[in-house]
C-alpha cells in the first residue's frame, strides 16, 4: 500500500471574491417619463474559510497549490436587481493546524469542524437606487465592489494527542502502538523507522484516549539534528509523555538522560509535562536486570512491558486513565476559574431597547449583531479553545445563545457575528 507522506508545514496565499459593482440607471418603461434611479447593489464576494477535520491528517493538499482566490460577487442590475453572491470556499486542513500570517499566529484549529474565516469576501458595490434622496430624487452615483487583498499564511500542523510516544529509534513504540490501538506503524531494525507522526484511539472502560507514535527522537534533536524541532512541536500538544525505553540495553540510564536533556533544551513547558516512564521488551530481561533497573531510578514510578505477549500493559493503561482523568479535572477547574474571573470591560445589557440583538438566517448559518456582539467578536481572537469557550460563554450569559435556539438553531450549525471574523460551529448544545 502507498505510503502518504505526511506534510506539516505550507504557505499559501488566499484572497476573498471581489464585490460586485453597483449599477447606475434609471427606470424605462413606455408613456412614463423620467424614471427614478433603478441601478442595484452588487453582491458580496465569496468568502474563504478554514474547516478544521479529524479526516485528514497532512497538509499535503497545499502542497501542489499554493493560491486559493475567492468567487467574485456579480454586479448589480437595473429593475433594483441585487448582484449573486459569491459562494464561499471552505478549504479543509487536519485539526491541530495553526495559521500564521507575518509570523503571528491568528488560529489554532483544534477540534473537528472548527471553522476560521481566513479573507472576508469584498462588499457589494452600492446602485444609484441607494443614492436616491429627498434631496437627490435622480442620483447618478454608483460604487465598485470592494477588491480584497492577497494575504500570504503559513499552515503549521501539530499533532493532537493526550499522550505522545517518546524514545529512541526501535524502543518499541510502534509495537506498542500498535498493540493498543487500530493502528498500523511499521516495525523494523532500522533508526527512523517512524518517519511521520501516528495516531491511534486506546478504548478501555468506556473511555479513550488519542495516542501518537512520533518520530525517532536523537540526542541533538534540540539543536535541529535529525528530525529535530520537527518532531518536538508535536510532542508539545500532548498532556502527557510516555517514556519507553529498550529494557535490554546496557546503558538506558544514559538513553533516559539524553532524551530528558533535549525536552528541558527545547522548552520548559515541555519538559514539565507529566512523564509515564515504561521499560519495553520486558520479555527480553531476566529478574536481576529488572531489579538493577528500579534501582537505577529509587524515586521514580517505573512500568515495565512486553508489547508482545501483553504482560503489563493493562496496568499501564490504567494508569494512563488515572494521570488524564486528573488533568481533565485541573483543565475544567482552570477554565471554570477563568470564566468566573472574567470582567467585562464594557458593560453593554442586552435588553436596552437601543442595542437590540439582530438575527439573520441565511442557510445553517445565523448571523448575529448589535453592540455587545460587535465588541466581543473583534476582541477575543479564536485562536484557542479556550478563547472559543470564552466568547461561547458570554453569548449564553446573555441569552444570546437561548435566543438563537428558540429562533431555530440546531447542533452544528455556524455562528457569525457580522462585521468581525468570529465564525464558529455550535457544537456545544
Amino acid at each position: 500500500m502507498k505510503q502518504i507522506a505526511f506534510i506539516d508545514e505550507v504557505s499559501i496565499k488566499v484572497k476573498a471574491g471581489r464585490g460586485g459593482d453597483g449599477k447606475m440607471g434609471f427606470h424605462k418603461e413606455k408613456y412614463i417619463e423620467r424614471g427614478g434611479p433603478s441601478g442595484g447593489n452588487g453582491g458580496n464576494g465569496g468568502s474563504i474559510f478554514f474547516i478544521a477535520t479529524n479526516n485528514e491528517n497532512t497538509l499535503l493538499n497545499y502542497k501542489g497549490k499554493s493560491i486559493y482566490k475567492g468567487n467574485d460577487g456579480l454586479a448589480g442590475g437595473l429593475k433594483n436587481m441585487t448582484g449573486a453572491t459569491g459562494d464561499d470556499i471552505y478549504l479543509k486542513v487536519p485539526v491541530g493546524t495553526e495559521v500564521y500570517e507575518n509570523d503571528i499566529k491568528v488560529a489554532d484549529l483544534q477540534y473537528d469542524g472548527q471553522i476560521w474565516l481566513a479573507s472576508q469576501g469584498g462588499k457589494g458595490g452600492r446602485g444609484n437606487k441607494s443614492f436616491k434622496s429627498a434631496k437627490n430624487t435622480t442620483p447618478k452615483l454608483f460604487e465598485y465592489g470592494e477588491n480584497p487583498e492577497w494575504k500570504e499564511l503559513k499552515l503549521s500542523l501539530k499533532v493532537l494527542a493526550d499522550v505522545g510516544l517518546l524514545g529512541f529509534p526501535n524502543a518499541g513504540k510502534s509495537t506498542l502502538i500498535n498493540s493498543i490501538t487500530n493502528a498500523k506503524s511499521k516495525v523494523s531494525d532500522y533508526a527512523f523507522t517512524t518517519l511521520t507522526p501516528k495516531l491511534g484511539v486506546v478504548n478501555r472502560y468506556d473511555k479513550t484516549f488519542v495516542i501518537t507514535d512520533l518520530p525517532g527522537l536523537i540526542e541533538g534533536a534540540s539543536d535541529g539534528k535529525g528530525m529535530g524541532i520537527k518532531f518536538l512541536k508535536h510532542l508539545s500538544r500532548v498532556r502527557i509523555i510516555i517514556h519507553l525505553i529498550d529494557s535490554s540495553l546496557d546503558d538506558f540510564e544514559i538513553k533516559y538522560k539524553q532524551l530528558r536533556n533535549e525536552l528541558d533544551k527545547f522548552s520548559d513547558f515541555l519538559s514539565d509535562k507529566k512523564e509515564i516512564i515504561v521499560f519495553s521488551k520486558s520479555d527480553l530481561i531476566k529478574e536481576n536486570k529488572k531489579n538493577n533497573i528500579i534501582k537505577t531510578f529509587p524515586n521514580k514510578e517505573l512500568y515495565f512491558i512486553s508489547s508482545i505477549n501483553k504482560d503489563g500493559i493493562n496496568k499501564l493503561l490504567d494508569k494512563v486513565f488515572l494521570e488524564l482523568d486528573k488533568i481533565y479535572k485541573l483543565e475544567k477547574e482552570s477554565y471554570e476559574d477563568l470564566m468566573k474571573n472574567d470582567d467585562d470591560y464594557v458593560e453593554i445589557n442586552l435588553t436596552d431597547e437601543s442595542d437590540p440583538l439582530i438575527i439573520e438566517k441565511q442557510d445553517n448559518i445565523w448571523v448575529i449583531s448589535n453592540r455587545f456582539t460587535k465588541f466581543w467578536g473583534n476582541r477575543i481572537p479564536l485562536t484557542s479553545r479556550e478563547n472559543t469557550w470564552r466568547i461561547i460563554s458570554k453569548l449564553k450569559s446573555k441569552g444570546i445563545i437561548d435566543q438563537l435556539l428558540k429562533a431555530g438553531m440546531k447542533k452544528n450549525d455556524i455562528i457569525s457575528i457580522k462585521d468581525t471574523y468570529f465564525v464558529i460551529k455550535y457544537d456545544f448544545m
